[in-house]
């Protein structure tokens, strides 16, 4: 079995794992696993218990696989599904999942072998599966976000172009381009991680409102605008999105205007409530954006050339499409799709309403275009040229 979750029955959970029974009559205030037994009944699962005793999953979970690093999990390529998320959206997916594997065993008598990672950083033991170079080392479904390692060249040439993966065929919501799907057939996305701005309506005073990405390297606007990132470095999707259409030029333009990199949260905080530390123009995921605490003060701006995306993906094995089906049309169908909208991602379901603003578009990369770039190559180059032209490192290098 991979991580323990709420989708096992407490006999089963007691029989593979005989060492989480103190930590589970301890959970549940029980005197033994006896007195557990007469309580739920061995056929019992974990996450019924736990909403008929109104107890946190997340706490359980994180009990239950302590010290998972010690224990033996199945190779890569016996897991059926290795289930990664955006951390915004971890808790719900992993919540979410459990209560449709725990709907899927009762009809059917039958599951699969999950692995869904407790956290968003460290501590995956298989993290380094896109190095996989034969399919059957790779888990038969993976699920991620971003321009992660599964887009880099060396997966594209150990396995994608080798055509081992199938595509889930899926009705796609009108308000979304056809763009999104791959016509190689072999990544599925099944939501976009979208990328707008937001003006500080107290600090934009008279500069012109930008209306698509372009704008933001007028140098109208230096040191006057805020991405996603750190004092160190800025994200690389808004760097990599404007080097497609600019090149480095653009990157340099970028180096003038951009003031700092934060956190998402930090700039819907910061926004209109007059900090000198803030700016007139942010760019974050809409996730923050439209959830500002003052929303009289500030602006959301959905560029008229689209959001910058960064894709919810999924990839299956085409020999195993079969089998693995089922966790397959989940992914894809409006039940997690609701769940991943009502999170501020789009989903690609036809049958959600993503609650996107009127004439909102997506902006994306380009399945040609991914194929035919070194991602990790790119990310550093455009960090580079950025890091060279950024104003910000000459003002602290003065500073000192």
């Amino acid at each position: 079995m991979g991580a323990i979750r709420t989708y096992l029955k407490l006999g089963e959970v007691l029989e593979r794992y005989p060492d989480k029974e103190g930590m589970l009559k301890d959970f549940f205030d029980a005197d033994s696993s006896g007195e557990l037994l007469r309580r739920y009944g061995a056929d019992s699962y974990l996450n019924r218990m736990l909403k008929s005793e109104g107890k946190p999953a997340d706490t359980l979970l994180s009990l239950l696989n302590e010290g998972e690093e010690d224990r033996t999990l199945p190779a890569a390529g016996e897991v059926d599904f290795l289930g990664m998320t955006i951390c915004l959206m971890r808790q719900r997916f992993q919540a979410c999942f459990d209560d449709w594997m725990t709907d899927y065993r009762e009809e059917t008598g039958q599951s699969f072998n999950c692995y869904l990672p407790r956290n968003c950083g460290s501590g995956n033991p298989y993290r380094n599966v896109w190095q996989a170079e034969n399919v059957r080392d790779f888990p038969g479904i993976v699920s991620g976000c971003g321009f992660s390692d599964f887009f880099r060249a060396e997966f594209r040439d150990n396995l994608l172009k080798k055509n081992v993966f199938q595509a889930v065929d899926m009705p796609i919501t009108a308000s979304l381009s056809r763009d999104l799907i791959d016509p190689y057939g072999s990544y599925t996305l099944y939501g976009i991680y979208p990328y707008v701005m937001m003006i500080d309506e107290t600090r934009i005073g008279s500069l012109p409102r930008p209306r698509e990405w372009a704008d933001l390297m007028n140098p109208v606007y230096e040191d006057n605008v805020i991405v996603i990132g750190s004092p160190e470095k800025v994200s690389e999707l808004l760097l990599m999105y404007t080097h497609k259409e600019h090149g480095d030029e653009g990157i340099r333009r970028l180096g003038v205007t951009i003031k700092d990199g934060w956190h998402g949260s930090r700039m819907a905080k910061t926004a209109g409530s007059g900090s000198t530390e803030g700016a007139a123009i942010y760019v974050l995921p809409w996730a923050f954006a439209r959830f500002s605490p003052r929303p009289d003060k500030v602006s959301v701006v959905w560029p008229e050339d689209g959001a910058i995306s960064n894709p919810l993906f999924m990839l299956v094995r085409k020999d195993r499409y079969r089998d693995l089906e089922p966790i397959a049309r989940y992914m894809t169908g409006p039940q997690l799709g609701r769940e991943v909208a009502s999170c501020s991602f789009p989903a690609l379901n036809a049958e959600v309403d993503n609650g996107l603003p009127t004439q909102a578009k997506m902006k994306w990369l380009g399945w040609d275009y991914l194929r035919s770039i070194d991602l990790q190559q790119l990310k550093g180059h455009t960090q580079s040229v950025f890091q060279q032209n950024w104003k910000r490192n000459s003002r602290v290098g003065t500073s000192k």
